[in-house]
């Protein structure tokens, strides 16, 4: 079900984006016939009920945008579009201020969705300039926004609203035709406003959600090869095939509220700034994010306290993965981060209530990295029963880039790098085998151990049996309570533990 949906948002989103990053020339009616062109290769149809040119002015009433996938359609409709040659060379663009369009899903196996959606604009000018293959498009607008009028699933419709508006827009967009088409744009709104409100008919649950970004910036580029089809979703991964895109803001809020017979919950939320960023390249994806200074709370009178607050310095998360199936390797990589994360005193007084533990911020990063190739196209959606249990990917090589995990006076830190040899899936059991190592530096780790036992929060044999252990993989390090270790793996299958034979 969550593939249905977005899908058919995506193509919703192109549907509304025709009008503001359609090509123009010189011409009204070579503009219009650009963005037929450009529509149908972003999978859509495109119907006109009326069409008249008067003097320099083309007017195109009841304009129909649709498109079907095999699991739904979309479907808006203009009142009216209007392109004016404006006599120096530009053409003024004029549309509907209201663009209603319907959405639906039905998967395989899931819910089935119809959707109802208003998209609305007001204050709006779209100028096109440049010439024919190479356009630009300045507009700016006071408000563009989107509302779900109506929504139903599996035919049962919801009690609920859904509002997203953009304030005090401005932006670009530009166009080019040649070996590669390419489409590049930047757009930036004083304050992106959201609202959610909606009841769940089985429950009897409510939630009410809203909230404020400031300061929204967004840009993207993408070239495509002039025969690119939105009905073949291999082309989306191909090496001709890129799309680079990011999204930033600035300070931002949002408050929600949840209530039904049983339960009830509110939560609130700020970060000062925040990033989402995406790519599709060179047969990968790459997809990540970051934020700073956010806090939260929540607050329920199912808590064993009042409320529950943490806040966060930086969080950050960042995936990269090749998307098409290859002879040759190609870079892969993940990482997460959470650096500066405090909690509540109150939290604090549960686990710890005589302060035994040092309260300071905790920190997590885990970040790896190598190369490996699909042997199997993951985009079609038959591929997992292809293989039929055979290995679907190969591995060459994993780096483990950063490890560190600082919490309760205690920190853990480690870097290490493997290679794999796939001709030899017999010596670990199925996996490649890897040779390779990994250095650990570990610091406070007795101490904290010591006050676990004191708080009667770790039995005294528990922390023998783990002193024995890290006596056994890892030595004493320069300063007081610091350890170090290397865990070495063999091609043969045996594992050293500082120059120790453990296998």
């Amino acid at each position: 079900m969550q593939n249905s949906i977005s899908r058919s948002l995506a193509s919703a989103a192109a549907l509304f984006m025709v009008p503001g990053m359609a090509l123009a020339d010189v011409t009204a009616n070579e503009v219009w016939d650009n963005w037929k062109t450009y529509a149908e290769t972003f999978g859509q149809t495109v119907t006109v009920g009326s069409e008249k040119t008067r003097g320099d002015t083309l007017t195109l009433n009841d304009v129909t945008f649709s498109s079907e996938f095999s699991e739904g359609a979309v479907a808006g409709t203009l009142e009216f579009l209007e392109m004016r040659e404006r006599g120096d060379g530009t053409v003024a663009i004029t549309m509907s201020p209201d663009f209603p369009f319907t959405m639906s899903a039905e998967p395989d196996s899931g819910e089935a969705l119809d959707m109802a959606i208003m998209l609305r604009q007001t204050g709006t000018s779209i100028v096109a300039s440049g010439s024919d293959g190479d356009i630009t498009y300045d507009y700016v607008s006071s408000e563009i926004g989107m509302a779900i009028e109506k929504f139903i699933v599996d035919g049962e419709e919801l009690d609920g609203e859904f509002e997203l508006s953009l304030r005090d827009v401005d932006g670009q967009y530009a166009s080019s035709e040649g070996e590669l088409n390419t489409l590049t744009s930047q757009m930036t709104a004083a304050a992106m406003d959201f609202a959610m409100k909606f009841a769940d008919p089985e429950s009897g649950g409510q939630v009410d959600m809203s909230g404020t970004v400031q300061d929204v910036s967004s840009s993207s580029t993408a070239s495509f090869p002039p025969d690119f089809s939105m009905e073949d979703p291999t082309t989306f991964y191909s090496k001709e095939m890129m799309v680079e895109g990011g999204f930033k803001a600035g300070a931002s809020n949002y408050s929600m509220s949840f209530a039904d017979r049983n339960d009830s919950f509110s939560a609130d939320g700020t970060s000062s700034a925040s990033a989402l960023n995406i790519a599709l390249k060179d047969g990968s994806i790459q997809y990540g994010g970051s934020a700073k200074d956010t806090n939260y709370r929540l607050k329920s009178p199912q808590l064993p306290i009042p409320e529950i607050t943490l806040g966060l310095a930086e969080t950050g998360f960042n995936l990269l993965m090749p998307m098409t199936p290859s002879d040759e390797p190609s870079e892969f990589g993940f990482l997460i981060e959470m650096i500066g994360l405090e909690v509540s005193d109150m939290i604090w007084g549960m686990v710890d209530p005589t302060g035994a533990l040092p309260h300071d911020p905790a920190t997590v990063i885990f970040d790896i990295g190598g190369q490996m190739n699909w042997l199997v196209d993951i985009s079609d959606p038959e591929f997992a029963e292809k293989f039929e249990g055979e290995m679907p990917a190969e591995l060459y090589e994993l780096s483990l880039n950063d490890l560190t995990i600082s919490v309760v006076g205690a920190e853990a830190k480690g870097t290490g790098q493997f290679v794999f040899d796939n001709s030899d899936l017999e010596t670990f059991g199925g996996m490649p085998a890897p040779t390779g190592a990994i250095d650990l530096d570990l610091s406070g780790i007795n101490g904290l151990m010591d006050t676990l036992v004191k708080m009667g929060l770790l039995p005294q044999e528990q922390a023998m049996g783990a002193r024995m252990m890290m006596g056994l993989f890892a030595r004493p390090g320069q300063g007081e309570d610091t350890w170090t270790s290397k865990i070495e793996v063999k091609g043969d299958g045996s594992v050293f533990a500082n120059g120790q034979q453990l296998k």
